[in-house]
This record gives structure tokens, sequence and C-alpha cells, in this order.
């Protein structure tokens, strides 16, 4: 029997992300929208700057304050959260919004010291506003918010409300139930501050990235190894495991076009930008091996540091980074307490008749330790201080990305294939080798360029320890899996996607089949 559509989470789920966006900005789109009568009132930018900064922390307090008052709004446990677990980040946060908002920083053109230029410079070419336009055109539901979207990126500040619904379920394979399927949802900002131009530091720039999930998902039914729904499995779906800040990342430019990111990085927003995959299991592939392809060395999220070097000839890359993972707790709670990961990876561009494309490799060494599988002679007992531990691991890949076709009117619109080989020790890592590839691009249909679509297969094989057990106990086996997905651009804030995903799955013999729906409103 299906279930009931959850309607009064859907609506409670809208209302609080309404409440979120409007009430939120509001403050500045009185300030400084277009026909308000207090610019006519308080003439200087500085003043309303500042009153500005002051009533967007006033907002957010009071939603946190009435939120028992105010119902179960997403908006308020994301506030109530946020306030509970970022701690001191949301007043570090808000204070930099304030700095951003002062008058120093939004002066008048003519006022920086009283000095008046001595010939007025060429006026810039226009640039083109993706919020303006009617509801069916632009970027965003909430468009320009009475030009403050405008003004806030004029200043450095980029704020991307995303609101994403899933529904989903097991409709064969192996478990419980009567396979019915499943409402869940995500409500998640990005805020990116570019620092630089808030004349604070050359080249710096800020990443902060805010997730909450409710409802319920699938993944792991039917005996699947791998989550077949990356966004909905983290940062978690019960209780405060519900709500993480992901990502809390600077990033320092160079000269040289070289750059550092440091500070607790989510590796599911790091690879978004996949060619022909990516996409945080949002705007793209579902299963995690396409999203962020588990490697048993690099965890959802952690703390660490990146340095990026770009040349003509490849691109370099070298990590360095807490093994343990910083997701649902503070990266700096018992940093590098088990040791460290090192990891190198470099990246060559590569162009086949025109088309362009990449090849890497990465390699990887850890000496976190772990249970030495060897010693268990194929029974899962719980780890414990007594077990043998291996403290050494290491993982190598290579990869690959090759444009098909591509457009010469939009370079980045095309078909192309991807794929990726890699291996580990096996022990204490219990992922031994996994082998996936593909073909998606955007595009395919005539007058439909904004949508996307993939075709994705993976085999993944386990370490042979977790194979070789005896009975009664069952064996973790090869896994291998076929997606398809199609996101369907009814505007280009509006995404209706579609995704099946038939498994052979790692611990159990029967396939398992999972369809899906999802709808993505950038707000």
């Amino acid at each position: 029997m299906t279930k009931p559509f959850p309607w009064s989470l859907f609506l409670s789920e809208v209302a609080g992300t309404a409440l979120l966006v409007f009430g939120s900005m509001s403050s500045a789109i009185l300030m400084f929208g277009d026909g308000s009568l207090l610019p006519r009132l308080q003439p200087h930018a500085g003043v309303r700057s500042g009153t500005t900064g002051f009533l967007f922390g006033t907002i957010g307090a009071w939603i946190y304050w009435v939120g028992p008052l105010a119902g179960t709004f997403a908006a308020t446990l994301l506030f109530r959260r946020l306030a509970r677990r970022a701690g001191r980040g949301v007043v570090a946060l808000i204070v930099a919004c304030l700095c951003a908002a002062s008058p120093a920083a939004a002066q008048e053109p003519g006022q920086a010291g009283g000095a008046q230029p001595a010939q007025a410079a060429p006026a810039p070419p226009a640039k083109t506003n993706a919020y303006a336009g009617d509801i069916a055109t632009r970027s965003t539901l909430t468009g320009d918010w009475g030009g403050g979207r405008t003004w806030l990126e004029d200043h450095g500040i980029t704020l991307k409300p995303r609101f994403t619904q899933f529904y989903e379920g097991l409709a064969s394979g192996a478990g419980e139930g009567d396979h019915s399927a499943e409402y869940g949802n995500k409500l998640d900002v990005t805020l990116n501050a570019d620092l630089d131009t808030l004349g604070l530091w050359k080249g710096l720039s800020m990443t902060v990235h805010a997730e909450y999930n409710a409802g319920a998902h699938v993944n792991l039914q039917g005996g699947t190894l791998m989550p077949i729904n990356t966004a909905m499995m983290f940062p978690g779906i019960k209780g405060p495991d519900a709500f993480d800040v992901t990502n809390v990342a600077f990033k320092q430019t160079f000269s040289n076009r070289a750059s550092l990111t440091l500070g607790k990085i989510s590796i599911v927003d790091y690879c978004d930008k996949k060619p022909f995959h990516g996409g945080v299991g949002i705007d793209a592939f579902w299963n995690i091996v396409f999203v962020a392809p588990p490697s048993g060395t690099v965890p959802v999220a952690f703390l660490g540091a990146i340095l990026s070097i770009p040349t003509k000839a490849a691109t370099y890359g070298v990590w360095l980074y807490d093994p343990n993972s910083s997701l649902n707790k503070s990266a700096l709670d018992h940093p590098f307490a088990d040791g460290f990961t090192l990891r190198g990876s470099v990246s060559f561009p590569v162009t086949i008749g025109g088309l362009t494309g990449h090849q890497g490799l990465a390699v990887s060494y850890s000496n976190k330790p772990g249970t030495d599988l060897d010693t268990l002679d194929g029974i899962p007992v719980p780890p414990s201080p007594s077990t043998p531990k291996k403290d050494q691991r290491y993982y190598f890949a290579y990869t690959i990305d090759q444009f098909l076709y591509q457009s010469k009117a939009n370079p980045r619109e095309g078909v192309g294939l991807f794929g990726q080989f890699e291996v580990s020790d096996g022990n204490p890592n219990p992922l031994k080798w996994m082998a996936f590839g593909g073909i998606g691009g955007t595009g395919l249909i005539r007058r439909r360029s904004r949508d996307n679509w993939g075709i994705g297969y993976y085999y993944a094989a386990p370490s042979k320890y977790l194979q070789d057990m005896p009975a009664p106990y069952p064996g973790i086996f090869h896994e291998q899996a076929l997606e398809v997905f199609y996101n369907l651009a009814l505007t280009p804030w509006l995404v209706l996607g579609a995704d099946l995903q038939i498994l052979s799955p790692s611990a159990a013999n029967e396939t398992a089949v999972f369809p899906g729906l999802r709808l993505v409103i950038r707000l």
C-alpha cells in the first residue's frame, strides 16, 4: 500500500523556506529597492548599509527565539540547529556581514576620504542581471529581492538557497515491507564571500554550505553497499544529524592562479563540477559513486588543506587532511588524533579532434589505524582495543573525461564520456577496487539546452576478507549497478528529474530496482 503524500510536511517546508528568504531579505529590499521611500529619507548609503546588517542579525535571532511558538518550520529548525552547531562561527559570519555593510564599504561615489576624482573613469559595460525578468525566465524563484541580491553580489556576497524534494522507492528487491515509496527533502544554502571585494584581504574568499534533511529515504535498502541517494544520505536524516554546516573553507588565490583552500571541506561539494557527473546528488546523478566516488581514504567532510597549482601542461594538487570525518561535528574536535592523509593528483588537458577533455592520476597514503581484516578469520567482530590494527593504507586512481560532441556556441554544452578506475590496499581499507564509467551531457533535445542527462555503470569489489565470511555471517560481495537520469528544466530555477537505478547488490541475491523523482527549486 502506497503511503499518502505528506502534505503537512511539504507545506511546512515551503512556509519555512519563504520565512527564511523573505523575512531575512526584506530589510535589504526596503533599504535599497527601486521605488522604496527609505533611500529618499536617508540618502547616505553607509547608514542604510549598517542598518541593514543590524536588521539581518535581529531577524535571525527573532526566528531562533520564537521557533517553539511558530511551529516546526524548516527555517526555524535551520536557525536553531545552526546556532547550536556553528556557535561562534555564526557570530563571526554576522560580524562579517556587518563589516561588509559598514559605511566604509558602501560609500557613495566621491565620498572616499572626501576626495573627488580628477576625471571620471569610463563606465564599465553593463552586465546581465540573471535575477531580473519574469518568473519564467529569471534564474531564481525569488528574483533580485528588489535589487538586494545584486547589491550583495556587488559587495562580494552571493547567497544560493535551494529546496530539493525526493520521492523514491524500492520497487523490486530484497528487504522487509511492501516496497512503498518514501518522501524526503533537503533545504540548503551556500554563501560565497569574496573578501577581496569586501576590502579585507586580496585574493581571499570564503564558502559556507549549510544543509538540513527531513523526511525519509531508501538508502542501503535491498542489500545495497553504496548509497543510492547522496543528497539525503548526508549529513543525515534523524535527530541532530539531519543538519550540519558541511563546508566552511577559506580559499587564497595567488597571482599565478595557484590557490590554497583551508578549513572544513566537503568532498561532495568539491566533486560538484566534475564533467558529466558530480552535481552533489541534486543536479546530476543520485548514486554516490557518480557524485563523489568512495575511496576509503577521503571522508565525506574533513579538516584539511588543498593546494592547487595550474600550469599550461597540467594541474597539480596536494592535499593534507585529517583522516577522520568531520561530518555532524566540529572539525576542531581532536583534529589529526588518528594520524594524517596525504594525497597528490595531476590532471592533464587532452584535446582530441578539437574536443576538450582531461586525464588524471591520484594517489593517497594514510597512517590512520584500522582493523587488520586478515586477523578476523572472516568473522565481523566489533572493533575493540584488543583487535589487531594496521596503520598504513593507500589508494590509486586513474580518471578520464572527454567531450564527444561540443557546441560551438557554448563549449560547455555537449555530450561526453567519463570514467575512473581505483584500487586500494584492501586491508584495512574495506574497498579493494572499483571501476565506473558513463556518458552524459546537456542539450540533447533541440530547444532543450538546459536539460541534462546521464547513464552510468559501476562495479565495486570489497576486500576479500569481507567476502570470505563463514556461516552464519553474510558475506559482502561485489556490487554492480546501472543508473539513468534525465533532468527537465521547466524554468531556469525549477528542474524536474527522473531517475532509475538497477543494482546487483552486495549483500543480497535479488536484483534491486529504485525509481525516483526529484524536484529542485532554486530560491
